[in-house]
């Protein structure tokens, strides 16, 4: 039956929408056709019209989304910040449930659950100072390691009681050195700021024995009496024939003062030990000798000792001459860099390899060299005191052989005359 005094059939509403049944009408359809009807007396028939086909509709879909695009009546807003599980054309401002890592979303569908389970944690296990009170599901977690802090030395907590959200702080201590202070150590330190390394120079040497032990400086390269005699080096004006050579056995101070008076060495299995000084610096090159008798052919080791407090102290470099002919034997093979300083004092050292064999050197009178070591008190007098002291010599603990280190206990002055030798620095 038609509307009272309307028309039979609508030339709008009926028109746009027919062959459209009323539980697919979206609400988008509808709106379209009712947005644009004009509000006059004429479209009284289509307005009627309309809100018997919003009726129907509610009737079959059991809604009201209103007429317009505001809404109306008692329908939900479009804006809300709706959670769904699809997006929707007529709201706004939705979001769409979605699972992340370690959860599913199962969708029931219309009119049943939408479920949530967690795919990543599938069981607790209790670690060390930790225990679950369930292996899984819903557990609590309980800390039974640490149940409270403790302050030491120099520590504050806050609460004192060391028990729940806890403050540590440290304080200030007292008592301590500055970081900042110009400190002489062993090596560089992350903690200090100003510090400076001990370092040994040429002619110094440290032993270290390490924490709570001693560090030990010792002088290397001679200069034990502080008396240094100005000697003649290569930089002088002689001519290089003449400055080649150095008789460093003939000169000041431990030299032979009657240098045209020669004799020989007695051959020993001890080490001797005379003291020069050096009058140039730098590498020696060759050790000169002059052999005055191959009796026996023996091999002999020559070397170079460091002086500490007058005495041989440390061995800087040795080498083997092997007595087969008379005359100069020339030594250029060395272990051990003959590095040397001028002005410092060192000691000349030999001793016999072998355990046999006559053969000796050329050597000064220790007659009429300045004696160098202290004698024996049992001299009646003074007026005839022999060569005595004119060398030192181990007089045990190293047979046949030249020790690194000197053992100053077992030395003692001897009277055999010392090694004429020379030095030379090309």
């Amino acid at each position: 039956m038609p509307l009272p005094d309307a028309n039979n059939y609508s030339m709008r509403i009926y028109e746009l929408l027919k062959e459209t049944d009323l539980e697919n009408l979206s609400y988008a359809q509808f709106q379209g056709v009712a947005e644009k009807l004009f509000i006059e007396p004429e479209n009284e028939d289509e307005m009627r019209r309309l809100v018997l086909v919003q009726l129907a509709r509610m009737a079959v879909r059991g809604d009201w989304d209103g007429f317009l695009t505001g809404g109306g009546g008692s329908g939900a807003p479009t804006d809300a910040e709706y959670v769904v599980m699809s997006l929707n054309g007529t709201l706004t401002n939705e979001r769409v449930l979605a699972a992340g890592t370690g959860i599913s979303l199962t969708d029931g569908g219309a009119g049943s659950n939408a479920t949530i389970a967690n795919t990543g944690v599938t069981s607790n296990v209790a670690g060390t100072g930790i225990s679950v009170s369930a292996a899984t599901g819903a557990s609590t977690i309980t800390n039974t390691g640490v149940t409270s802090l403790v302050a030491g030395t120099n520590i504050t907590l806050s609460p004192g009681s060391g028990v729940g959200d806890v403050t540590v702080t440290a304080a200030t201590p007292t008592g301590l050195a500055p970081n900042d202070a110009s400190y002489l150590t062993l090596g560089l330190d992350g903690d200090l700021t100003n510090e400076r390394v001990l370092t040994a120079g040429t002619g110094i040497a440290f032993t270290d024995t390490g924490a709570n032990g001693t560090l030990t400086i010792e002088a290397t390269g001679g200069g034990g009496s502080g008396y240094q005699p100005v000697l003649p080096d290569r930089d002088g004006s002689f001519p290089a024939s003449n400055r080649e050579l150095y008789l460093v056995s003939c000169m000041p101070p431990w030299g032979n003062t009657q240098s045209s008076s020669t004799s020989s060495t007695t051959a020993s299995n001890n080490p001797y030990f005379r003291p020069f000084i050096s009058p140039v610096t730098g590498t020696v090159t060759e050790i000169q000798v002059n052999v005055n008798s191959d009796a026996g052919t023996p091999d002999y080791t020559i070397g170079i000792y460091s002086d500490s407090g007058g005495l041989p102290n440390s061995k800087i470099t040795e080498g083997t001459i092997s007595i087969s002919a008379t005359g100069v034997l020339a030594l250029t093979s060395f272990t051990g860099t003959p590095a040397l300083v001028a002005g410092t004092q060192y000691h000349f050292a030999w001793v016999r390899k072998d355990t046999s064999g006559a053969g000796n050197f050329t050597a000064e009178s220790a007659d009429t060299c300045f004696k160098y070591s202290p004698v024996s008190q049992t001299f009646p007098n003074l007026t005839s005191i022999g060569n005595s002291g004119a060398v030192v010599a181990l007089s045990s603990g190293s047979p046949n052989a030249l020790p690194a280190t000197v053992s100053t206990g077992n030395l003692n002055p001897f009277s055999n005359n010392p090694i004429r030798f020379g030095l030379r620095w090309d």
